[in-house]
């Protein structure tokens, strides 16, 4: 079953009143509150999630707060993602990984979010042996890095889980 969610308008998801956001919307993100009231939604039934590109946590955050299930990250976090953060900031060497892991401190060192610093393709390699029962793709924005992250990520997708993503661009832009 196939369902898209325009513009993540928290109108369609009947249980925002008990999503707790309050620390995902304090962190930069490319996404936005309606966004993470779907991502939180479609989370919190899951015990078994993975998420392939994290930036700075704000998505892994709103995740992460509202489910019961282990969220595992995987993200290069390159320093140069999307350039947008403030140049004193970039010149600190691993600020990515180091802003990510700030964020989802508590969680990490309570082992309900297992940060995975590796690409998606040997992310999916190194985990082809578990099952999840929800796969939300966010890395590579290119179609054919989308195409390929579904290509890698689909086998290790329970039979009745959930495979989402977030902004991918048409092929040329």
């Amino acid at each position: 079953q196939l369902r898209t969610f325009n513009g993540g308008d928290p109108a369609i998801i009947d249980s925002e009143d008990e999503m707790n956001l309050e620390k995902a919307l304090k962190i930069p993100a490319l996404m936005s509150e309606g966004e993470m009231v779907v991502l939180a939604t479609l989370a919190a039934d899951r015990r078994r999630i993975v998420e392939i590109g994290s930036w700075q946590g704000a998505s892994a955050r709103a995740i992460a707060d509202n489910t019961q299930g282990v969220l595992y990250c995987v993200d290069t976090w390159q320093d140069d993602a999307y350039g947008s953060a403030p140049a004193e900031t970039t010149r600190i060497p691993h600020w990515l990984h180091l802003a990510f892991l700030t964020h989802n401190y508590d969680h990490i060192r309570t082992g309900k979010v297992v940060p995975f610093r590796t690409t998606s393709i040997q992310g999916a390699m190194e985990m082809r042996g578990m099952k999840f029962d929800m796969i939300f793709i966010d890395a590579d924005h290119s179609y054919s890095g989308v195409h390929d992250d579904i290509l890698a990520w689909l086998p290790l997708l329970e039979e009745d889980g959930v495979l989402c993503g977030h902004d991918c661009y048409p092929a040329g832009t």
